[in-house]
């Protein structure tokens, strides 16, 4: 009796384990496709923040190409706004460390432990969910640099449109 509960109670468990073993493996495609869609959406962010820096130094060239005379305050705050911007870009695109799971760490911690292969996958999960979640905060953080530059550039317009439609209009 006793070995036919101990048999029964090894399957219950083997089955535990499978399962968790089959939602840990579940969880480490999953956080592949996640961590894909991080580096598109990360390269979205760069494109977007190279098209604020082109088109904060177009409204910087713009800005400075000549001495206006009519309302001349509409261009400087425009030089200001357009500066800004550049700036938004520049933080946006800056260098910096990208978090990623340590290739030597992850070796050195598991080729000689004594771990089983579903321990070691489930670390492995961990680490990469923990990579995400920084990914996904520097993402939004470089996002709203770039919206903050869009905004900046979108003022520097407006105000290079007034100015330079002061220019047209005073000159008659």
């Amino acid at each position: 009796m006793k070995e036919r509960r101990a048999k029964a109670e090894a399957k219950r468990n083997a089955a535990r384990a499978q399962k968790r073993f089959d939602r840990v493996r579940l969880l480490n495609e999953e956080l592949d496709r996640l961590s894909t869609d991080a580096a598109t959406r990360s390269a979205g962010v760069s494109n977007k923040g190279s098209f604020l820096a082109v088109t904060a130094g177009i409204l910087l060239t713009a800005a400075t190409v000549q001495l206006w005379t009519q309302a001349p305050l509409y261009g400087v705050v425009s030089l200001g706004f357009a500066c800004a911007a550049l700036a938004c870009a520049a933080i946006a695109l800056r260098p910096g460390t990208r978090p990623g799971i340590n290739a030597r760490r992850l070796v050195d911690r598991h080729i000689d432990c004594d771990h089983l292969a579903a321990h070691v996958e489930t670390e492995i999960v961990r680490d990469k969910a923990t990579v995400l979640d920084a990914i996904e905060d520097d993402l939004k953080n470089r996002g709203r640099w770039v919206l903050a530059g869009f905004g900046a550039s979108a003022v520097a317009a407006v105000c290079l449109a007034a100015v330079f439609s002061a220019e047209l209009l005073g000159a008659r």
